[in-house]
């Protein structure tokens, strides 16, 4: 698979995505890319019924179109090929059990590259290493850092769809396509690897690999969304906390928003976008940063309680007020417990809980208590073996 620059580590899916730069997008027919081709075998409606994303497309969407053959049923199997004439279906053959679909995609006259989706939306990819890739969608990849080898990935198709493809108007043909095949697509996880003569992918969604990479084409226009932000919302591996963790070193505005949103995700994203927001100085955002904290994300507690004591020197009287309603209303008793009042000021360093020493007393009359049982039960021993000792000497 050849792409610009050369580089043996990256590569993905944009053999996929090439097509798409060639046949679905307006300037596919001004390019200089080669004609691309790409033809699907669609098995029996049984086979295909456990992927939520690709039975609405068999079923409902390409029924709707002109191009659909009278008479043919959408339930049977039938032949998809889409190419620079544009959208063909006609009558196809039963494929074996358990499989779904089945299919190839060219690029001009090169090598052409080989799929198959399994019933359970497991699917292969078989591409070959010099395969070209149009330079222009290798951007796509690299901002969702989806172009590594050897490394498990996971993308929610319906996020990234919907940063990618931005505002959509109702009544827009791509509303339905781009909204309801990518909610059914769900999570897609992959991972890819080379062998000894072809690109190997392996991933699995509820529309298989296929159809989610056909949705990225369509959604991609200009290409302008960020990276950082497009991989921390969409992604579902370690790279969505890392990308977080990121946008704390820019000073783009628009960088707060994302953050903001990403407070309410799982516990390690809260925790590093909390992290990140503390490292920009954002005083702003604590009344968010303190709705956070919840006792079922401890991690992210414990670092909102130390960005209260970082940031609160920082923040304004109208933050400082609010951040106090926050934790009036927070569900974390660990919250609720700090005290932010007037000595605050005394406590620049770290967030802490007013503390009138009644638990280090209570701790040491324990240790007292003990000591005082250990000793009494020392002496009572030392009684009884007193008697014993005097029989031995007599």
């Amino acid at each position: 698979m050849r792409r610009p620059p050369a580089d043996h580590r990256r590569t993905f899916v944009a053999w996929l995505l090439g097509l798409g730069a060639t046949m679905l997008s307006p300037l596919g027919a001004q390019s200089a890319a080669p004609a691309a081709a790409l033809c699907v075998a669609v098995a029996e409606a049984p086979q295909r019924s456990s992927l939520p994303a690709l039975q609405w497309l068999c079923e409902v969407a390409l029924p709707q179109q002109a191009g659909w053959p009278r008479g043919l049923d959408a339930a049977g199997p039938f032949v998809l090929r889409l190419d620079a004439k544009g959208l063909t279906i006609a009558r196809g053959e039963p494929l074996p059990r358990g499989v779904a679909i089945a299919g190839s995609c060219r690029l001009g006259e090169g090598p052409a590259a080989l799929f198959e989706c399994r019933d359970d939306g497991v699917e292969d990819w078989f591409v070959p290493v010099d395969f070209v890739v149009p330079a222009p969608w290798w951007s796509l990849l690299q901002r969702l850092e989806a172009d590594v080898l050897d490394l498990p990935r996971r993308l929610d198709a319906a996020v990234v769809l919907g940063h990618l493809a931005g505002a959509v108007a109702e009544g827009d043909e791509r509303h339905e396509l781009l909204q309801l095949a990518a909610a059914g697509c769900g999570t897609v996880t992959w991972t890819a690897w080379r062998g000894a003569a072809t690109l190997r992918v392996r991933g699995r969604g509820d529309g298989g690999l296929v159809l989610p990479a056909l949705l990225l084409v369509l959604a991609d226009g200009d290409g302008a969304s960020p990276e950082l932000s497009l991989r921390a919302f969409a992604a579902r591996d370690d790279d969505r906390a890392e990308a977080a963790r990121q946008l704390g070193r820019r000073d783009d505005p628009q960088d707060l928003a994302t953050l903001r949103a990403l407070l309410f995700a799982d516990d390690d994203t809260c925790l590093a976008a909390i992290g990140a927001l503390v490292r920009r100085g954002a005083a702003t955002t604590l009344p968010d940063i303190v709705a956070a904290a919840t006792d079922e994300r401890p991690f992210a507690t414990r670092a909102a309680i130390d960005a209260v004591a970082a940031l609160w020197p920082a923040a304004n009287p109208t933050t400082k007020q609010r951040v106090r309603a926050a934790i009036q209303r927070s569900s974390s008793l660990d919250m609720r417990a700090l005290d932010v009042g007037a000595d605050w000021r005394r406590l620049p360093d770290a967030a802490r809980v007013r503390d009138d020493g009644s638990g280090r007393a209570r701790l040491l009359v324990l240790l007292l208590l003990s000591a005082i049982c250990l000793y009494g039960l020392w002496c009572r021993e030392r009684a009884r073996q007193r008697p014993a000792a005097a029989l031995g000497t007599a």
